[in-house]
């Protein structure tokens, strides 16, 4: 191959590395950034005999948070001037799904158009690596690339999504039966709602009903904090469960036997999906069996007589 091209594609392949490390990297939280002002700060305060170099592996990190942080600068102004406010509101509720509170709507977008630009590149250099210089596939590949770089943040988010919305499911018939315990005992709902927190191991429903409490302690109506998380999850098992505890509370009613018909009812919800899931494996399974397993049952059993057929004939 021609040095200029193997010069070419070098340097594309080391700017495609780089972008997708860029890429992949997520933003730091304000946990990690105030941990590491904290380090560098007791390391000022040491005296010089017990200064020790700062190990690779965390320069590089540091290095390639900076580098992230460049390149998020970089893309900024385009994508702000292309975000409009319906998307916006549109990839908020997509974050809150996927429970990343830390995100916005801006750096979805940043992340978008990084994405578009690594995908291109690294079509190109596949390309080149294995079939050469061909303009005619290479600007095929790289258009396609682009389309689906720029799409894949939101597809990751609508994954992440539907698995935090399956684990809601699955801890919502234990976290309503400690629910109704604590408010059988005599506690109010919001005193069983920091019991749960205090009680439940982590775990998304947790986390919603954690920035429930917090939002109430902020002065918040709770009917509203309520409402606000079946939204923020957009479930419609926990909308449910909302509804009837602000109806019980404003109608004064008992909140107790309201939760405990809501918790039956979601553990019959859940039984029934197990049950479906159940019913849809055996056509789940059809394919590999079809494809994989069959073809080899069949060489293994009409292999050997296929084979003294042959022999048989040939002689």
């Amino acid at each position: 191959m021609d040095p200029v091209v193997l010069f070419f594609v070098g340097i594309l392949s080391f700017v495609a590395v780089l972008l997708l490390l860029l890429a992949v990297a997520k933003p730091k939280q304000r946990e990690e950034v105030e941990g590491r002002l904290k380090r560098l700060k007791e390391n000022a305060e040491r005296p010089n005999f017990l200064h020790t170099e700062a190990p690779q592996s965390a320069l590089k990190k540091d290095a390639l948070a900076d580098a992230n942080q460049q390149l998020d600068a970089l893309f900024r102004p385009a994508a702000e001037r292309r975000l409009s406010e319906r998307q916006a509101t549109e990839i908020q509720l997509l974050l809150q799904a996927a429970g990343r509170y830390h995100m916005t709507p801006l750096q979805v977008r940043i992340w978008q158009l990084k994405s578009a630009l690594l995908m291109p590149l690294a079509a190109i250099f596949l390309t080149f690596a294995l079939l050469g210089f061909n303009p005619a596939v290479t600007v095929l590949l790289a258009s396609g690339a682009s389309g689906g770089g720029f799409f894949y943040p939101i597809f990751a988010l609508q994954k992440e999504s539907s698995k935090r919305r399956a684990v809601i499911l699955r801890q919502l018939p234990t976290t309503l039966d400690l629910l109704t315990v604590c408010v059988e005992a005599g506690l109010s709902l919001q005193a069983a709602l920091q019991k749960v927190v205090e009680k439940t191991r982590p775990n998304p429903l947790r986390e919603e009903i954690d920035q429930v409490l917090r939002e109430i302690q902020l002065g918040r109506p709770r009917g509203d904090a309520l409402k606000d998380m079946a939204r923020r999850v957009g479930i419609k098992e926990v909308n449910s469960v909302v509804l009837s505890m602000v109806q019980a509370e404003a109608m004064g009613t008992s909140v107790s036997k309201s939760l405990r018909v809501q918790s039956e009812i979601a553990r019959d919800a859940r039984m029934q999906r197990a049950q479906e899931q159940a019913m849809q494996a055996p056509v789940k399974l059809s394919f590999p069996l079809v494809f994989f397993i069959f073809p080899v049952v069949f060489i293994v059993i009409f292999g050997p007589v296929a084979l003294e057929l042959f022999t048989n004939w040939v002689g």
